[in-house]
């Protein structure tokens, strides 16, 4: 009797699961939508782009999250950010968002920090056979210090005309899809209702067909030589920087060797175009406009254009800034130029600083940064074993006065130091490490402001 009334209240309990599962309220997905960010804040640090609890990627200013797939259901999405001071991450907004399938979602962050903006644009997904000859493209306007702008699209050669601009965007506004053959175009951002006034204006760029690309504009950092300047992103996350091309790249030349004497510089291959004179040891020039491509940079004699003491090349990228340290080689101790790109960006949490190793008597060194007036005998490096001839990384700092050591790597003996850094949020220091005529000791210098 007993196993019947087992087998009896079995029997119920499986009917009342059976009957709820026809009622189930539990969403059930039919489909995938794509989901990504970009981050239009030009001095915020890194954000986690969460899905829920999870994080997706972290994405700088001027870049794209990684775009995902997700099902065609109901995620909040969330935003956190490393505060000034802080060793855990802040989360600063958060959007909810019935993801719908077959559709791109693009969440702009814009604003500031502490307030920020959550923008979203979508598209309908578009699938392309690989045999089209036309691209989709949107425009994005993600620069908030610009206000209201028309944008042209157009081809090389063809000068803006009132009436003819593809869209008319205010900041976190983007425009329609518009289908545009393969093809090589300028793209121009203007004053609204006034062609003549270019604010923008891209080199000529080629866009292959069969992708859908979002072309938007950002407001240009201390890494670019613009005010302003453009980004395309496809539908897979790859993107590209379209300088303008009115402004041209920079070069900043650091004196760090012994052996080049004091010397002037020229940027052509007839030394008719002198861009810096009595150029000596440690010397560190401002930002100087160089040309796109290869140019050959001749070092000389000061004075004395005949007496030739380098020629190297330099390739600068439209709308970027180098460093072009002088250096040598370890080999043969022969002289060498070496141009590095740089991140000048400021990022309002923190105060960050790097530098350029080129004391050749001492390959391997460890870099200490310490409170002021406070001793290194205790203390930790922040870096180590930096080896001669390349750049560090970024250190960070937070607001405050820090001193500086350089030591034989693995030891506390000191080649230089302290070093005062007055450092306040926001701040980027550049430096470089030389020899001295002692070649027990080196010499750390900060750079002047470009």
């Amino acid at each position: 009797m007993k196993r019947v009334c087992i087998a009896l209240i079995a029997l119920i309990v499986a009917n009342g699961i059976t009957a709820c599962a026809g009622e189930s309220s539990v969403p059930v997905a039919t489909g995938k939508g794509s989901v990504r960010t970009i981050n239009a804040i030009p001095t915020s640090p890194e954000f986690g782009f969460l899905i829920e609890e999870r994080l997706l990627d972290g994405v700088s200013y001027k870049s794209n999250s990684s775009p995902r797939n997700w099902d065609d259901l109901h995620y909040i999405f969330n935003f956190e950010v490393r505060l000034a001071g802080d060793i855990t991450a802040t989360r600063v907004a958060s959007e909810a968002l019935d993801v719908v399938a077959d559709v791109e979602y693009t969440f702009l962050i814009s604003g500031s920090l502490a307030t920020p903006t959550i923008t979203i644009w979508e598209i309908a997904e578009r699938d392309f056979s690989g045999t089209e000859t036309i691209f989709e493209m949107r425009i994005g306007h993600a620069a908030d210090a610009l206000g209201p702008v028309d944008v042209y699209v157009a081809l090389d050669g063809t000068a803006p005309v009132l009436g003819e601009q593809v869209a008319t965007l205010a900041p976190g506004e983007v425009s329609t899809a518009t289908d545009l053959e393969q093809e090589s175009y300028v793209i121009t951002v203007t004053a609204v209702d006034d062609p003549t006034t270019v604010i923008y204006q891209s080199v000529p760029t080629f866009i292959v067909s069969n992708q859908s690309v979002l072309v938007t504009v950002f407001e240009g950092d201390a890494n670019d030589t613009a005010p302003f300047t453009l980004k395309i992103f496809n539908q897979v996350g790859s993107s590209v920087t379209v300088p303008d091309e009115r402004f041209l790249p920079t070069a900043r030349f650091v004196h760090a060797t012994m052996d080049l004497a004091m010397s002037d510089i020229y940027d052509d291959v007839l030394l008719q175009n002198q861009i810096a004179s009595d150029f000596a040891f440690g010397d560190v020039t401002g930002d100087i406009d160089v040309a796109v491509g290869e140019s050959q940079i001749t070092f000389t004699a000061a004075g004395n254009p005949g007496a030739i003491l380098l020629e190297a090349n330099l390739t600068a990228f439209g709308g970027t800034r180098v460093n072009y340290y002088v250096t040598v080689g370890v080999a043969d101790n022969s002289l060498l130029g070496a141009p590095l790109i740089v991140d000048r960006r400021s990022v309002e949490t923190v105060a960050r600083f790097t530098f350029f190793h080129s004391a050749i008597n001492n390959q391997l060194v460890d870099l200490y940064v310490v409170d002021a007036d406070a001793l290194i005998d205790e203390a930790l490096p922040r870096q180590i074993s930096l080896p001669y001839g390349r750049q560090t990384g970024s250190v960070t700092l937070a607001e405050g006065s820090f001193d500086v050591y350089i030591t034989t790597s693995g030891e506390k003996t000191i080649l230089d130091g302290p070093v005062r850094i007055d450092a306040s949020l926001g701040d980027v220091f550049e430096g470089v490490l030389i020899d001295r005529v002692d070649p027990t000791l080196a010499e750390f210098k900060i750079f002047p402001p470009p």
